[in-house]
C-alpha cells in the first residue's frame, strides 16, 4: 500500500482520488477501509468518495474479515452505523428470488458476512465487551443473535463467558430466540452461573424463562448448569434453577457425580442444604465408586460440610455407609491423609471405627501402613489411639494374603534376598543398600554385647581382690574409684544401646541412630579409661606427677578414643 495513502486512513485524511484505492492492500490485504475502521477514523469513510456498489465496502482481508468486523473489534460505533447504512442502500444484483431472502432483507447479507472462523461482526463485539456496537447490530439484524460460529460459541456464549452482561442482557431481549451453544457442550446458561453479580443473576433468570429445557443440557462431562453452579458455589443461581426445574438435581455426570456430590467436594455446606431441603432424596445419590456426597466432602478436604453432615441427624445414616470398595468415609480419610477430616470423624462416638472394608483394613490399619511408610511421630501416635486398635486376625489374614500374591505374581525372582524398606532419618535407602544396613546394625548390636559383657565381667572382678568382709581391697584409692565410674558409664551406654536395636527390630520403633552411634562411641572411650584408670590403680606409690597423670589420663584416654573412632567409618552404615 502507498504510504502516503496509508498514513491518510490512519489519520482520517482526504486521499488524492487519482490513486487506484481497489488495489491497494498490505500484506494482510487490509484496503483503505480495513485501516480507517482499524484507527476508528469515521471522517476517512464520510470523505472518501467511493461509489455505493465499490466492493471496498465489503471485501475481506487474509482473514475474512470486513471493515464491519474491523470496526466491532476494535468498538467504534459510528463507522458500525455507517457501514449498516450503507448496507441497507446497497442494491444487490442478481438475487435468487426463489433461495435468497426477500427484498426488504437483502441488506442484511453484508451485515452476516463471516471470517474464517465463522465469527460475526456480532461475535466480534460480544468477544471484546463493546456493547454500544453490539447494540447497533442487534437492532439492525436480530437474527445475528442466532449464528454459531465454527467453534460452535454464540454471541450469547461469548458475552457471558467474558463477563459482558449487558451485551447477554441485549441479546436475550432481541425479539428473536436467541442461540445458547458454546463450546464443548457448554451453553451460555453453564457460563451464567459461575458469574456472582447482580446482572448474571437477572440473565441466568431471564435465559431459564425463555428456555427452561435449558437447565439439564449437559456439557461434554456431563455436567448441567447446576452442576457449575454448585462447584462455584453461587447460592442465587442454584436457587434459581431449583425454582425452575428441581429435577436437575438428580442428573449425573459421566463420572455419575451429582450438583450434590460437586457442592460437597467443592465445600459449600450452604448449597449442600439447599439441595437437600428442596430434594430430601438426592443426599441418597450415589457416584459410579458408589459413594455418597460425605464420601466427595473428604476426598474434597471440606470440613464444613463433613461438620454440616455430622450435625445433621436426618444424615446420620451417611456417617459409616460403605463404597463399593467397602471404605466408610474414615477410610478415605485415612488412606488420602485427610488428617483434620480424620480427627473430625473420629471424635465422633457414632463413627464405627471397627468397620472393616473388603480388604479387611480398618482404618486403624490403614493409618498404621502409611505411619510405618513415613515414619510415625506424636501425630502418629495420637491417630492410632484416636483410631482404636487393630483387627487382630483378620488384618492379618489380609496382609498373608498380599504376600502371597506378591510371590504369585513374581515367582521367578529370588525372594531369598528381599529385604524390608529401611529408613534413615525419614528417608528410604536404595534396595542395594539394604545388606549393607542390616549387616551395620548386626556390627552395632555385637559390639555392644561384648562391652557390656567385658564391663559387667569387671564389675565383678574388681582390681586387688576383695577382703574377708567382701569389702574392695582398693575401695579407697582414688584411681579405683575412677575405674568403677568409667566401668559403670560404658556398661549402661552400651546396654542402651542394647535395647534401642531391640526396640527397633522386635517392636518396630524407630531409634535414632546419631544417638546409638554416640552411645556406643562413649561406651567404648570409657571402657578405656576404666582400663587406663584400673591399671594405675595398681602402679600408683605415692607420687604426686604420677598422681596427677593417674587422675587425668582415663579422662583423656576417653575423649582421644571417643574423637579417634568418631573421625573413622562408622561401625555401622548408618550416618552418624
Amino acid at each position: 500500500m502507498d504510504p502516503f495513502l496509508y498514513k491518510a486512513a490512519m489519520l482520517g485524511h482526504t486521499v488524492d482520488q487519482s490513486i487506484d484505492l481497489l488495489h491497494q492492500k498490505t500484506p494482510k490485504d487490509n484496503n483503505v477501509l480495513h485501516i480507517a475502521a482499524e484507527y476508528k477514523q469515521i471522517k476517512f469513510f464520510e470523505k472518501i468518495r467511493l461509489d455505493s456498489q465499490s466492493p471496498l465496502f465489503w471485501a475481506t482481508n487474509k482473514k475474512g474479515e470486513t471493515p464491519l468486523h474491523i470496526a466491532a473489534r476494535v468498538g467504534c460505533p459510528e463507522v458500525v452505523k455507517f457501514l449498516i447504512n450503507h448496507a441497507k442502500t446497497l442494491h444487490i444484483k442478481g438475487a435468487d428470488q426463489e433461495s435468497g431472502p426477500a427484498d426488504g432483507e437483502a441488506h442484511k447479507n453484508p451485515l452476516r458476512m463471516t471470517n474464517f472462523d465463522k465469527d460475526t461482526a456480532l461475535h466480534a463485539a460480544a468477544r471484546y465487551g463493546h456493547d454500544g456496537v453490539a447494540n447497533l447490530l442487534i437492532e439492525a439484524d436480530p437474527q445475528l443473535c442466532c449464528f454459531t460460529n465454527s467453534a460452535n460459541e454464540s454471541p450469547l456464549f461469548l458475552a457471558v463467558s467474558h463477563g459482558f452482561q449487558l451485551i447477554a442482557g441485549s441479546i436475550l431481549n432481541c425479539p428473536v430466540s436467541p442461540s445458547f451453544q458454546g463450546i464443548n457442550g457448554v451453553t451460555a446458561l453453564h457460563a451464567a452461573v459461575t458469574h456472582r453479580d447482580k446482572e448474571a443473576k437477572g440473565n441466568v433468570a431471564l435465559m431459564v424463562s425463555k428456555n427452561p429445557d435449558i437447565i439439564k443440557e449437559v456439557d461434554a462431562l456431563g455436567w448441567t448448569p447446576l452442576h457449575y453452579a454448585a462447584f462455584r458455589g453461587n447460592l442465587e443461581a442454584v436457587r434459581v434453577l431449583m425454582q425452575c426445574d428441581s429435577s436437575a438435581c438428580y442428573i449425573l455426570d459421566k463420572s455419575g457425580m451429582s450438583a450434590l456430590h460437586v457442592a460437597a467436594y467443592a465445600g459449600h455446606p450452604k448449597i449442600t442444604d439447599d439441595l437437600i431441603r428442596c430434594r430430601p432424596d438426592t443426599c441418597d445419590l450415589l457416584n459410579a465408586k458408589g459413594q455418597t456426597f460425605l464420601h466427595s466432602a473428604v476426598l474434597g478436604g471440606q470440613t464444613d460440610v463433613i461438620k454440616y453432615v455430622l450435625k445433621t441427624s436426618k444424615l446420620e445414616r451417611l456417617i459409616n455407609e460403605a463404597d463399593e470398595d467397602g471404605n466408610t468415609p474414615l477410610h478415605l480419610a485415612v488412606i488420602h491423609k485427610k488428617w483434620e477430616r480424620r480427627e473430625i470423624l473420629g471424635r465422633d462416638d457414632r463413627v464405627h471405627k471397627s468397620a472393616i472394608n473388603k480388604e479387611l483394613s480398618k482404618a486403624v490399619d490403614i493409618a498404621a501402613d502409611n505411619f510405618a511408610a513415613d515414619n510415625i511421630g506424636k501425630q502418629g501416635v495420637k491417630a492410632l489411639h484416636q483410631l482404636g486398635r487393630s483387627v487382630g486376625v483378620p488384618f492379618f489374614r489380609q496382609q498373608i494374603s498380599r504376600e502371597f500374591k506378591k510371590m504369585e505374581s513374581s515367582p521367578e525372582k529370588d525372594t531369598s534376598n528381599t529385604q524390608p524398606n529401611i529408613t534413615v532419618n525419614g528417608q528410604k535407602l536404595p534396595e542395594n543398600c539394604t545388606d549393607q544396613v542390616m549387616n551395620g546394625t548386626d556390627t552395632d548390636l555385637i559390639v555392644a554385647v561384648l562391652i557390656a559383657t567385658v564391663t559387667f565381667a569387671a564389675a565383678l572382678t574388681l582390681p586387688g581382690g576383695y577382703k574377708s568382709d567382701g569389702a574392695a581391697v582398693l575401695q579407697e584409692n582414688i584411681f579405683f574409684q575412677t575405674f568403677m565410674v568409667f566401668n559403670c558409664f560404658s556398661f549402661f551406654s552400651s546396654t542402651l544401646v542394647i535395647l534401642a536395636i531391640f526396640w527397633e527390630r522386635f517392636l518396630s520403633i524407630n531409634r535414632k541412630e546419631d544417638v546409638t552411634g554416640a552411645l556406643l562411641h562413649m561406651s567404648i572411650g570409657g571402657m578405656m579409661a576404666a582400663y587406663a584408670s584400673g591399671t594405675l590403680a595398681f602402679l600408683y606409690k605415692g607420687s604426686a606427677l604420677l598422681l596427677a597423670v593417674g587422675l587425668f589420663a582415663p579422662i583423656i584416654a576417653m575423649f582421644v578414643g571417643s574423637t579417634f573412632i568418631s573421625q573413622l567409618k562408622p561401625l555401622s552404615t548408618f550416618p552418624q
